[in-house]
């Protein structure tokens, strides 16, 4: 990679602060994965199950998870949610 290419993608890159604010902003889909993996695997439908997927779910967000990144894509109603999934995957690509 040349230096130049380099220097451009350090200042593209989303601060912390931005990674952090997408990170709050996409939580909100964190909760329709959820249920829609309770229902796909037949778990059971209570709050301690909610709850542990969707800490899941975020974890997989901060690591940059594909699949789950494509999801919370397709899910996001909005250009802010989009945007949000758009900072989270340059910043931890």
């Amino acid at each position: 990679m040349n230096l130049k290419k380099i220097i451009k993608e350090e200042i593209n890159r989303p601060s912390e602060e931005e990674f952090k604010q997408a990170l709050k902003d996409v939580r909100t889909l964190a909760p329709i994965i959820s249920h829609r993996i309770i229902n796909d695997e037949g778990l059971g439908h209570n709050q301690e199950t909610i709850i542990r997927l969707n800490q899941e779910i975020v974890e997989k967000v901060k690591k940059g998870d594909d699949k789950i990144l494509d999801e919370m894509w397709e899910l996001a109603g909005s250009l802010i949610l989009k945007n949000a999934i758009n900072i989270i995957t340059f910043y931890t690509k």
